[in-house]
């Protein structure tokens, strides 16, 4: 099984995958690590397994999620790569409380929901780290004085 650094969620109710889709950003998800792909809100829809294996999807995983966008299912996607792994794993808890299957759980729900997720690589997008931030993330490695500051 290929690793992964997109979690997908498939939604029969597109009503469901949007509120899933909200509720990701209400918890701080950013917009530029999410993705709704609704086919009855596009004008012409269209996604395909180029466009979610350039996206971080394994192409086994991208053929089933392609077909189920063409039966007319809603997809939610969230990046992963650079993430915690506890925030991915409440990204693919609040998605499944909201309905989602995936290609290896199905639709009929048997199987483990995101069981190849892949945190570890580096984000494709730019954070913004303030010195604070780094500090608290660093352990035991300190921040450089600024002239005329005494070190402890």
């Amino acid at each position: 099984m290929a690793e992964s650094n997109v979690i997908v969620g498939v939604f029969e109710d597109p009503r469901q995958a949007r509120q899933a889709y909200e509720t990701l950003r209400a918890a701080g998800f950013g917009a530029d690590y999410l993705g709704l792909a609704n086919p009855q809100e596009m004008r012409r829809p269209r996604l395909d397994l180029a466009y979610l294996t350039e996206a971080g999807v394994p192409e086994e995983e991208a053929h089933f999620y392609e077909q189920e966008f063409r039966a007319g299912h809603a997809l939610v996607t969230v990046r992963v790569a650079g993430l915690p792994p506890a925030s991915a794993q409440k990204a693919a808890e609040l998605l499944q409380g909201y309905g989602a299957y995936d290609a290896h759980s199905g639709p009929d729900r048997r199987g483990p929901y995101a069981p190849n997720i892949r945190t570890e690589e580096p984000s494709p997008f730019f954070d913004l780290t303030y010195p604070e931030d780094l500090a608290s993330s660093s352990g035991d490695q300190s921040l450089p004085n600024t002239e005329g500051e005494k070190s402890e």
